[in-house]
């Protein structure tokens, strides 16, 4: 629902903030774990790429083409040569890199927002309806795209589980205030 176009008190204003803050902070940790794990998995197809014709190269270097370690070697690196080739070929096709720069914008963003909407609760500025209608259009913006993006809901309980721990506050679910990521049992801030 649009708050845009509703009279709000400040202290409502300021209260609105909070929970979008508690939201934004959420959302960027979903999309900063995504872009790491992708970052991760390009990282390794990269390295499988580059180091599978360079130990080729050393061997024959090494020991020389008459070797007899020389197809052993062969084989095992095509292998993983095969396999590094069909992991890139499937990157590719699940868009790795398109899906690790959106993961990039969204955690910017989010973290944009995150600091906007905490500015506004800790300061409530003179032109606090002004900045706050700003905010709120451009979370709705980012909340459209983002939701195009297939957030799961263990992801939504990953991003409960992190801004409850960065908060300090307890579970609405299980009453428990989390102070590490790793899962619990609760289906609030957990199992995922």
């Amino acid at each position: 629902m649009s708050l845009v176009g509703n009279m709000m008190s400040p202290d409502m204003i300021v209260k609105d903030c909070r929970g979008k803050e508690f939201y934004a902070f959420g959302t960027h940790r979903i999309f900063d774990q995504r872009a790491r794990k992708l970052q991760l998995y390009r990282t390794w197809i990269t390295f499988l790429g580059i180091i599978t014709p360079l130990f080729v190269g050393g061997v024959v270097l090494s020991f020389g083409t008459e070797s007899k370690v020389l197809p052993w070697v062969i084989t095992v690196v095509g292998i993983i040569g095969l396999v590094q080739l069909v992991l890139s070929a499937f990157s590719i096709v699940s868009r790795w890199d398109e899906k690790y720069e959106y993961a990039l914008d969204s955690s910017r963003g989010n973290t944009d927002l995150y600091n906007r909407f905490k500015f506004l609760a800790d300061n409530a500025p003179a032109d606090l309806e002004v900045q706050y209608k700003d905010a709120i259009r451009e979370n709705e913006a980012r909340e459209f795209k983002d939701l195009g993006q297939g957030i799961t809901e263990k992801e939504k309980r990953f991003a409960n589980r992190e801004a409850l721990k960065y908060y300090r506050k307890p579970c609405s679910i299980c009453s428990i205030t989390p102070t590490n990521s790793k899962p619990s049992k609760c289906d609030g801030c957990g199992n995922f």
